[in-house]
């Protein structure tokens, strides 16, 4: 019994430093999808198999973005999961999302276009399962010095929200500010509150020389930039 367990542990390590060394070899790029969560599954699971539960995972959710997506309540409910394993996969797109959001402000990224505002707000809020309300505070050249999230629960609470947005604004002394929050079950498209929460909030601005650019709303694959919608770009003016 015990040479056999040694001969299995012997070929379950291997297995593992073959993956690994490919991986530094090649990349991501050489793996399917179930060979690189298996990849991942090694550093929340040391001692077990992790090809099975790979492909259990995807087939539960769908796709690997699924499983990224998926709620830690949800992940644990599969067979194999436990808390160690659903925190390290919640935590890679929180990760990443805040990888991309250290570069750009590390990187100065310009915000010069919608779609240059779309794709930065979708990869920071694209896996937030609650409703948040964020902003990125420009230069004068639209280059990001910062972005906060300043509330939970998107534009519902303005008074609150102004109060935050115009103390960072002066503190960071930038003058253009972009909004951007998520429809975590909705679409990406503005409501009638959302409108009218820019408005009141570009027009508080503009009293204090400061300038709202643009409002972006994300919502699942999709992203909306609000100044770049010809019947919506008048608040922004």
């Amino acid at each position: 019994m015990g040479n056999k367990q040694s001969k299995d542990n012997n070929i379950h390590a291997g297995h593992r430093q073959r993956i690994k060394t490919k991986y530094i070899e090649s990349g991501l790029s050489a793996f399917e999808d179930h060979q690189a969560l298996e990849l991942l599954l090694f550093y929340a699971l040391p001692q077990k198999d992790t090809n099975e539960l790979a492909h259990s995972l995807i087939n539960e959710f769908g796709s690997l973005a699924g499983v990224f997506e998926a709620s830690a309540e949800a992940l644990q409910r599969v067979n194999g999961v436990g808390e160690n394993t659903a925190c390290l996969i919640k935590l890679i797109p929180e990760m990443y999302s805040r990888y991309l959001k250290s570069k750009a402000e590390n990187a100065g990224v310009e915000l010069k276009t919608a779609k240059d505002a779309c794709d930065y707000f979708y990869s920071l809020l694209m896996n937030r399962q609650e409703e948040v309300l964020a902003a990125a505070f420009l230069d004068s050249r639209l280059c990001i010095k910062r972005t906060v999230i300043i509330s939970e629960g998107g534009l519902t609470n303005t008074d609150v929200s102004l109060r935050k947005i115009v103390n960072k604004a002066l503190d960071l002394k930038t003058p253009n500010i972009m909004l951007a929050h998520n429809h975590p079950s909705g679409v990406a498209a503005p409501s009638a509150n959302d409108i009218e929460a820019v408005r009141v909030i570009a027009k508080t601005l503009r009293t204090l020389e400061l300038h709202l650019c643009d409002s972006i709303i994300v919502a699942g694959e999709n992203s909306f930039s609000m100044a770049g919608n010809k019947k919506l770009s008048y608040l922004f003016k």
